[in-house]
């Protein structure tokens, strides 16, 4: 549906009593300015006349090409729209902008009209987007000073839009002309990732200590994008972020950089964290991540912050094994270079069954050699004992030489083991007996 914005006759006389100070045009144009609303003919085309504050931001009928919810259709003859487009270029030739010109207008259409009233007319565009999509500043501090309400869109345009200057002088309206302060702070956070000078608003808007908050969490949000930047984090750092903010799964902010592989980002946040070994809800620590990360620049900053490097979470998952698992090659190397090096759990079981089927077999022993040295049938007692006693040496040392493996698992045995262990260390005693017993009656013979 077609919608058509009307350009009042009268509007060529409040410019000229606007440009001129003259107060008569001024007066006789509102006074005779038609009333405002928004009609639907037979066809369904929507026109509409907006209160004359509208037409002083635009300054003239915009073309057909140009990008609007209205189209500009004037209601003026042509000496009229002659008269308007000379007096605009005299001004521009004059060097005096756009921004400017709409700025003096609207401090003299203030003394003749209600600025407030006629922004709380309803209408397609807002007087703050339409002034911001041309980021004229200065007719918005006008505004602002009129009662002009922003949203926080709105708001934060205009932040960026705005040079220094500017913000100064729009900080001690911006508060108050705010429509919602909590959507305001939410967006600026999220704008913060790729633009530092939202600190500002945020400092404007909050206490210290919140903001901070704010940063941790505009950082946190930034190292979990996927297109995080260790530039972006570090400016977050600058302004007083400090990676304490953590995710819903009790990871924080440093242990994304972490696993990131943000060196100068966590070396900005070393002293932060040092006497803080935090761990998430898996209760992995930043070892972990750094293993994740797979640079070993970055694991040796972590180990510097004296993080334990050997640390289970609650799967039982230490660096080492995530290392293993992930198959980080450099992670790897870097641990087993400091000594580091366990067995995976189906590894473990294997070295620990291997150990004590040998145990098994020497306590099996013991009741072969018993057998041999009672059965009086066999003569030859001495070599049986020898043979038996030396495969049962054979298998103790096996196993003692395993279990003394660094790699082989210093975790508590069950009771049945201990049992296996026992009767391995009375098997070795007895036969070591049997043989003595054996040879000093050999010798005596």
């Amino acid at each position: 549906m077609e919608h058509v914005l009307i350009w009042p006759a009268q509007y060529p006389l409040l410019l000229k009593g606007l440009v001129e100070h003259n107060g008569a045009f001024i007066l006789d144009a509102l006074e005779s300015w038609p009333e405002c609303e928004t009609v639907t003919d037979q066809q369904g085309v929507r026109s509409s006349v907006l209160p004359p504050l509208m037409y002083i931001l635009w300054l003239k009928p915009l073309e057909p090409f140009e990008s609007c919810c209205y189209q500009h259709i004037d209601d003026y003859d042509e000496a009229h729209q002659s008269y308007c487009d000379e007096l605009l270029a005299h001004i521009a030739d004059a060097g005096i902008s756009q921004d400017e010109l709409i700025a003096k207008l609207l401090g003299v259409f203030a003394q003749y009209a209600d600025i407030k009233a006629q922004l709380a007319y309803h209408s397609e565009v807002s007087p703050a987007t339409l002034l911001l999509n041309k980021s004229y500043t200065c007719a918005i501090q006008v505004l602002l000073q009129h009662g002009l309400t922003l949203t926080a869109q709105e708001a934060c345009d205009l932040w960026c839009a705005a040079d220094e200057d500017t913000r100064q002088h729009v900080s001690a309206l911006l508060k108050a002309a705010l429509q919602d302060s909590v959507a305001t702070l939410n967006l600026a956070v999220e704008r913060l990732q790729s633009d530092e000078a939202y600190v500002g608003l945020l400092q404007l808007l909050c206490d210290g200590d919140e903001v901070e908050r704010l940063l941790d969490q505009a950082l946190l949000a930034h190292v979990m994008s996927k297109t995080a930047k260790q530039s972006v984090a570090l400016k977050l750092i600058e302004q007083g972020a400090s990676g304490q903010s953590k995710d819903k799964n009790g990871k924080s902010a440093m242990m994304w950089l972490v696993e990131q592989g943000f060196v100068s980002a966590v070396q900005a946040l070393k002293e932060h964290h040092e006497q803080q070994q935090s761990l998430d809800d898996l209760g992995r620590n930043l070892m972990h991540y750094a293993v994740c990360s797979n640079s070993t620049a970055m694991l040796e900053l972590v180990e510097s912050m004296e993080v334990d490097p050997r640390l289970a979470d609650v799967n039982g998952m230490t660096p080492y094994r995530l290392a293993n698992q992930a198959q980080a090659v450099a992670a790897k190397k870097f641990l087993e270079a400091r000594g580091i090096i366990e067995l995976s759990f189906a590894a473990k079981y294997e070295k620990v069954a291997r150990v004590y089927s040998l145990y098994a077999l020497v306590a099996l022993l013991m009741p072969v050699q018993l057998s041999f040295f009672f059965n009086e049938s066999h003569s030859n007692k001495l070599s049986a004992t020898i043979m038996i006693s030396s495969l049962t040496l054979l298998f103790f040392a096996l196993a003692r030489w395993q279990k003394r493996s660094p790699l082989y698992p210093q975790d508590a045995s069950p009771w049945s083991l201990i049992g296996v262990n026992v009767l391995a260390w009375l098997s070795m005693s007895l036969q070591f007996l049997f043989s003595i017993v054996v040879l000093i009656a050999v010798v005596g013979s």
